[in-house]
């Protein structure tokens, strides 16, 4: 699903006073189903669809209305295809960040350990910890085309704590934070298609 119609499922629903777990109660599904529908991960099925578009009292063209070309859509398919591979055991879909975490964080502990054991490196070498969560979330808003799923915060500490211990310029170093709500806006602007 492209983030244009998720986030006017997010919109309809919070527009018709439903929170994700009474929406989810009403159509009955789980919560996640709704969440990730949101999130632009999972698309609603066909019946869910029909069931959406009476419950907010609005048509199925005006609900799953996109500017997209076909050519876009369907390369959309074919990434979230590719990215979001069902688990044959358990069922479940597998994004691509989830496959790829065990070999960031093996890779993280490796580095860390090359560090502190060959340089001496313990302190601040810790700080390469964060970009565990920092890679994971770029690799899902680049996936996903979504920038606001990057943990830009985290992003932001790991220079700061990095420059402020190795180099000791705390101040005015901490005016970075405030870049934190700059990049949402902008995530934002572009997830709602303002530029177009």
């Amino acid at each position: 699903m492209n983030i244009e119609i998720a986030n006017r499922l997010q919109e309809l629903r919070k527009k018709n006073g439903y929170s994700q777990e009474e929406l989810a109660n009403k159509l009955g599904i789980s919560r996640q189903a709704v969440s990730k529908w949101e999130r632009a991960e999972s698309s609603p099925d066909t019946d869910n669809l029909i069931c959406l578009a009476k419950l907010y009292n609005v048509s199925l063209d005006s609900l799953l209305f996109t500017e997209e070309s076909i050519e876009d859509i369907k390369e959309n398919q074919i990434n979230e295809d590719n990215i979001d591979q069902m688990d044959k055991k358990t069922g479940f879909s597998v994004k691509l960040s989830d496959r790829l975490a065990g070999p960031i964080v093996l890779s993280i502990v490796t580095i860390y350990l090359f560090l502190g054991i060959v340089f001496d490196y313990w302190h601040p070498g810790w700080i390469i910890f964060l970009l565990i969560p920092i890679l994971i979330t770029l690799i899902d808003a680049i996936t996903k085309k979504n920038g606001s799923l990057f943990a830009y915060p985290i992003f932001v500490l790991a220079l700061y704590l990095f420059f402020s211990i190795e180099y000791g310029i705390w101040h005015p170093l901490w005016l970075i934070f405030i870049t934190i709500p700059i990049y949402y806006c902008i995530c934002d602007a572009f997830n709602k298609n303002y530029w177009q």
